[in-house]
């Protein structure tokens, strides 16, 4: 279980995931920014700059449901740990070169992620259960 004195913090766009109630997290928006007619040359590059440097970063979750890739229960949701710091610096400047690119994005936080399915040193994943992110 998550401690209560601790706040994590999740991007997300204001497109749902398909079939679910959750907002769509920002490596997935990544095309909607690319397929962009009016996208600056500026922000394209920062966001591969920003993704190169999250791939060489940031492992990706070994699980996102207590049954793995296609188990059971609702899929979890990815939060960056208080303690990730230049990820979470990283995340706010991607965050302004999607919104240059017409994809509105919002700041998450909470002290209950939900239940933890898989974690590393900066970041979670966590089944919401009935709360809406």
């Amino acid at each position: 279980m998550a401690k209560p004195d601790r706040v994590y913090v999740r991007f997300v766009c204001f497109r749902l995931v398909e079939r679910q109630k959750q907002r769509l997290g920002l490596f997935q928006a990544l095309d909607e920014a690319r397929d962009c007619v009016f996208a600056p040359a500026w922000a394209l590059r920062q966001i591969g700059e920003i993704y190169g440097w999250f791939r060489a970063n940031l492992a990706v979750p070994g699980q996102f449901s207590r049954g793995g890739w296609k188990g059971r229960g609702q899929p979890g949701l990815s939060w960056f740990k208080p303690a990730a710091d230049e990820h979470i610096k990283q995340m706010h400047q991607l965050k302004l070169a999607l919104e240059a690119c017409g994809v509105h994005v919002q700041i998450l936080t909470t002290r209950d992620p939900g239940q933890i399915i898989w974690q590393d040193e900066h970041q979670l994943v966590a089944e919401p259960g009935a709360k809406r992110f």
